[in-house]
């Protein structure tokens, strides 16, 4: 009986548990300071010096320890991170608001609806606009734009800029140099 309770009550409850408090109470936390301890500490999430993480960011998964995100980068409200693998972002990387990562999906043709993960990886100096949805085992290469309400299914080369649903490659970038930077933002962020 305890066996029973154990795997089918406790588990599920301490996970439910967890990730409420992450994302109800850790994420609205409006001292960067605190969110960026509990996420390193206790997720294990990996954030590079002078990175935003602004509040309302939402994760869920059982691999939050393999999120890498470099320096610089700017993760703006609503961002929703679904983590069955790993989730890498490079350095300089500026997000839009309510960018969806999904590393997990199910196998529609198996009879059990088993789950698939593949990583996410997301290269230096990418600018992903607003409401964007990047599936599973996708790479956006070093420099590239996707623009706002694109759905990422395959990979994106360095230096392209893609729209659409599903993304497809609009153009080329005219520039390959970059010279912006993320700053600190003020205290609350």
């Amino acid at each position: 009986m305890r066996g029973w309770l154990n795997d089918y009550m406790a588990i599920p409850i301490v996970g439910l548990l967890r990730t409420w408090v992450l994302n109800v109470v850790i994420s609205n936390i409006p001292v960067s300071r605190l969110r960026y301890a509990y996420y390193r500490r206790v997720c294990g999430i990996s954030i590079g010096p002078h990175t935003q993480i602004w509040p309302g960011a939402r994760f869920t998964g059982d691999r939050m320890h393999q999120i890498s995100i470099g320096k610089h980068c700017s993760i703006p409200y609503n961002s929703f991170w679904v983590v069955g693998d790993r989730i890498s972002v490079g350095n300089h990387v500026v997000f839009g608001h309510n960018v969806e990562l999904y590393t997990s999906d199910h196998d529609p043709d198996d009879p059990a609806f088993s789950r698939r993960n593949a990583p996410i990886i997301i290269h230096d100096r990418v600018w992903v606009g607003s409401s964007v949805i990047i599936m599973k085992g996708v790479t956006i290469g070093e420099g590239a734009v996707v623009a706002a309400g694109s759905l990422v299914v395959d990979d994106v080369p360095p230096y392209t800029i893609f729209a659409g649903r599903p993304a497809r490659c609009v153009r080329e970038r005219g520039t390959r140099e970059f010279t912006y930077q993320i700053e600190s933002g003020p205290w609350y962020l």
